[in-house]
C-alpha cells in the first residue's frame, strides 16, 4: 500500500445498489451500499461508552435506510453518505472503506471478513494484531 489510502474516482452506481472506488495504490473496490449501512460508524449505529446501537436491536434495513442520496468527501480523509431515510451522521473513513470492499480480490483474500453484513470480530481483531488498523 501506498503512504496513504486515498480515492482517485468514485462511481456510484445508485440504481445497482453499490459505488465503484479507483484507489491510489491501484485497487479497484466495490462497496455495496447495504455494506456500508451495516458498518455505519456514528456512534447512533454503532454505539459508544460501551452501550449498544441501534444496528445492534435490529435485524433489517429498510430500502430507504440503503438507498444513497448523496456523497460528500470530508477532508482528505472520508465520505460521508446521506442515505435516502436522513441519516447522515457516519464519517466512513478510507481505510474503512477498503475493510468493506467487496470486490472478488477481496471476498478471496478475507472470505470470512462478513456475517450478515457486518465486519466479523475475528477481522477486526486479526487487523489489529497485524497492524492494519
Amino acid at each position: 500500500m501506498t503512504e496513504y489510502l486515498e480515492p482517485l474516482e468514485i462511481e456510484l452506481k445508485r440504481n445497482d445498489g453499490y459505488m465503484l472506488i479507483k484507489w491510489n495504490d491501484g485497487h479497484a473496490g466495490r462497496n455495496t451500499f447495504v455494506t456500508m449501512r451495516w458498518n455505519c460508524p456514528c456512534a447512533g449505529c454503532r454505539g459508544e461508552m460501551g452501550s449498544k446501537g441501534r444496528l445492534d436491536f435490529i435485524k433489517l434495513l429498510t430500502p430507504e435506510e440503503v438507498t444513497l442520496a448523496s456523497l460528500e468527501a470530508v477532508g482528505l480523509y472520508a465520505l460521508r453518505p446521506n442515505w435516502k431515510d436522513g441519516h447522515e451522521t457516519g464519517l466512513y473513513t478510507y481505510e474503512h472503506l477498503r475493510d468493506l470492499c467487496e470486490c472478488d480480490e477481496c471476498k478471496a483474500k478475507f472470505p470470512d471478513r462478513f456475517e450478515n453484513f457486518r465486519l466479523t470480530e475475528k477481522f477486526q481483531a486479526d487487523k489489529r494484531r497485524s497492524g492494519r488498523s
